[in-house]
């Protein structure tokens, strides 16, 4: 792993005038850079150091805590580092410096953690944790979560008394993000990357995750501009095409699809669906409850489970819609919020003028 820094006045330092010679000074393998951006859900980090003389760490924050703050020279020092979940709904920040005890002018460097408002998953890092969803169409769904706010079993019940059951497990030692259906057949798992999400999870014989939009030339657009969400699992191939027109999707940014073009075709039997919608979006922000609510606009027949639990972030815009329209009619969206602004409930008109009501509870 490649070193970020080194102290200010160099590796080695060499004493002049009536000084003895002294070297001084710190390598870092962790952190890589001077800056780390960490989520409203991350718990921990490390700090991998090689120092040359003696040396101290200054700084402090409420939130953000060193396990080791001293040491000696000629060591390489390995610190853990633990952060308490940012529930203010505002970014913030804390630095630390490291200085060598006995020459604290001439060597030393500063490094700084941000932590986002956001979890990894889009939600605000006080979001209430959606327990259970039921539909006046007679769905129903059960999400458990485990102490970092993320999601670890999902369970759907239809209409018709057919159930699904996911499991999701978070190795950080192996940085792997595993689901596993109740089957077992449809296992699928990718890299984790920062926020305990995942850019593709890929099975035997599914792929989930983000795909680009191309231009008539055969480049590709930029994610800002607009991408896909695609899914091949559970016997159906899903995409979810979303149009931004350049918005940024850095964690804590507020970004809203424009439109939404969404294809589906199942196996059994072949069919396929198409829908093209312009997007409205209310006034209430869709980050203050865990699940991404707006994945229910086309019913839960159609909702990807992966999406409602937003493994995929960027897919969740960060405000609710309340109209979409195409050319064959009309889709309104009716919420009512409980007093911390999560979502009570939601009345889904659909283009034939039936609604259906979406009832959470926390």
């Amino acid at each position: 792993m490649a070193a970020f820094m080194v102290a200010v006045a160099g590796a080695a330092l060499c004493g002049c005038g009536d000084e003895d010679n002294f070297n001084a000074g710190f390598l870092f393998q962790k952190p890589t850079s001077s800056v780390t951006a960490v989520y409203a859900n991350t718990v921990s980090d490390t700090v991998a150091v090689q120092s040359l003389g003696p040396w101290q760490i200054d700084g402090s924050a409420d939130w953000c805590t060193i396990s080791q703050t001293s040491g000696k020279g000629s060591s390489f020092n390995v610190m853990q580092v633990s952060f308490l979940p940012n529930s203010t709904g505002k970014g913030r920040m804390a630095q630390f410096t490291i200085r060598d005890t006995n020459h604290p002018n001439e060597a030393y460097a500063s490094w700084v953690y941000f932590q986002y408002a956001t979890r990894g998953d889009g939600s605000l890092g006080d979001a209430a944790l959606v327990k259970t969803i039921t539909s006046s169409d007679g769905w129903s769904v059960s999400i458990s979560y485990d102490q970092q706010s993320r999601p670890v079993n999902y369970r759907s019940l239809d209409p018709k008394g057919r159930e699904e059951q996911v499991r999701i497990t978070y190795d950080e030692a192996q940085g792997r993000l595993t689901v596993q259906t109740a089957e077992g057949s449809n296992d699928i798992s990718g890299v984790m990357a920062a926020g305990y999400q995942a850019e593709t999870l890929t099975g035997k014989n599914d792929t989930i995750g983000y795909g680009s939009q191309y231009y008539s030339n055969g480049m590709p657009v930029s994610a800002n501009y607009a991408f896909n969400f695609e899914s091949s699992w559970q016997n159906r191939r899903q995409v979810f095409a979303y149009l931004l027109n350049g918005q940024s999707l850095l964690p804590d940014s507020l970004h809203c699809a424009d439109s939404l073009r969404y294809y589906r075709q199942t196996s059994y039997p072949l069919s396929e669906r198409l829908e093209q919608l312009k997007l409205e979006y209310s006034q209430w922000d869709n980050r203050c409850q865990s699940v991404d609510v707006n994945q229910l606009l086309l019913g839960m027949d159609e909702m990807h489970p992966l999406q409602l639990l937003s493994l995929f972030r960027l897919t969740r815009s960060t405000s609710i819609i309340r109209r979409a329209t195409s050319d064959q009619g009309t889709i309104v969206v009716d919420t009512e919020l409980n007093a911390d602004k999560s979502v009570r409930r939601m009345v889904v008109t659909g283009m034939d003028g039936k609604d259906v009501t979406y009832d959470f509870t926390y």
